[in-house]
């Protein structure tokens, strides 16, 4: 009698501390497809709400855990796969990473459906300051100064928020850069002009040269390589249109439905003891993009979600070459810095690979340090401390930035 008790009194005991699974959106293991899946929601202080030792995940500027059972399945869904895959993300860092000092980190608050901007005076922006929506931000640690009103009195550790999904007419968006269709043209645009001029060159030599060996009028051949040259420029020029070719006529994000978003936010936080999380540049976000790339293993990372996101998404292996435009921040969310630092890895495998870039940070400059030089002078840099073999792997990598067209 008294084991039958002890075993229904262990039994009881593992039901109720068990870690409570709840459904999950991720992604299939190796593939950009999502599905819903049911996984344990670990560290809770309870089994309620998405109160955790290292996450709180809230909705908007409330300062309560969100319920597991809210009425609103959908942002139960949101929460449960926000707390999940930055829990993952924090044992990415710590086991893969072997970075400790996480461990000493505050507890990070999770906004879901802000739509306030960030207000480093007071936390967060009056509502109807141009209201945000389709993103997600990482937010330093602050308190509001000694002369604000004490109503508005405030301090915050640091915190990730995620907007809410709104469609947006495409056009509207401005510019979005060149389509797939410009991109292939401008990449062929080069070796035609080249191949004209120099048919024309052995054009003129003929003529002048050997005349008598010439069946054509020079002028007939001018006019042919004038005709292929201003064609080429026509058809470059009205491929700049065919955008809806290759866009959805709405753009949506609901951004903590992309498992790679809470990876690239949570990458800031990790990156801001020598990268600020509150610039937007393309090293910054080049950098928390190849994190988010790792953890991802996929090639292709922010995906489209069925439903909830049609996000164009980011290359790993982009195969563009360098030119002086990607230092622009308009620019900072393409891929072009994730390839540059994805060949890193290919080059000096995963391992010394993820090591270098990450001690990469020491030797940036969050304001001044661009592709070019800051972060390739910083790869170099970093090689000389963590590569197995500093002297060999440095050629390796100036091979490989030569690739790149640096």
């Amino acid at each position: 009698m008294n084991i039958m008790m002890l075993t229904w009194l262990a039994f009881s005991f593992n039901v109720l501390f068990a870690n409570p699974a709840l459904e999950t959106l991720v992604r299939r293991e190796g593939s950009i497809s999502t599905i819903i899946k049911k996984n344990e929601m670990t560290d809770l202080l309870d089994h309620h709400s998405f109160d955790g030792k290292y996450f709180k995940i809230v909705l908007k500027k409330s300062n309560d855990a969100i319920s597991f059972y809210d009425p609103d399945k959908n942002l139960v869904l949101k929460a449960a796969s926000v707390y999940y895959h930055l829990n993952k993300s924090r044992e990415f860092w710590i086991k893969a990473m072997q970075y400790t000092k996480i461990q000493e980190m505050p507890k990070i608050t999770v906004r879901l459906e802000l739509t306030n901007q960030f207000d480093e005076f007071g936390h967060f922006a009056n509502d109807n300051r141009s209201p945000q929506f389709n993103n997600a931000l990482s937010i330093p640690s602050g308190q509001t100064p000694d002369w604000v009103p004490s109503e508005r009195s405030d301090r915050w550790n640091n915190e990730i928020w995620f907007r809410p999904v709104k469609k947006i007419l495409t056009k509207d968006l401005g510019n979005l850069g060149p389509n797939p269709m410009t991109v292939a043209l401008q990449a062929l645009q080069n070796p035609l002009i080249d191949y004209i001029q120099n048919q024309f060159n052995v054009r003129l030599m003929e003529e002048f040269f050997y005349p008598s060996y010439v069946n054509r009028p020079l002028h007939e051949d001018l006019i042919r390589y004038a005709g292929t040259y201003a064609l080429m420029k026509l058809i470059l020029h009205g491929s700049k249109y065919a955008d809806r070719l290759f866009l959805d006529k709405y753009y949506y994000l609901d951004a903590a439905f992309v498992p790679e978003i809470a990876y690239h936010e949570f990458a800031h936080i990790i990156l801001s003891d020598r990268l600020e999380m509150s610039h937007s540049t393309p090293v910054n976000e080049g950098m928390a993009d190849y994190f988010a790339a790792v953890q991802s293993r996929t090639r292709k990372i922010y995906a489209k979600v069925k439903g909830h996101s049609n996000s164009r998404y980011k290359d790993r292996e982009e195969k563009k070459k360098y030119s002086h435009w990607d230092e622009a921040t308009r620019l900072a969310t393409s891929d072009f810095t994730l390839s540059v630092l994805w060949d890193v890895r290919e080059a000096l495998g995963d391992t010394y690979g993820d090591k270098v870039v990450f001690h990469a940070r020491h030797f940036l400059n969050t304001k001044s340090s661009t592709i070019s030089e800051g972060l390739l002078k910083a790869i170099l840099y970093a090689c000389e401390e963590k590569c197995e073999y500093p002297r060999r792997d440095k050629l390796i990598l100036y091979e490989t930035f030569s690739k790149k067209g640096f």
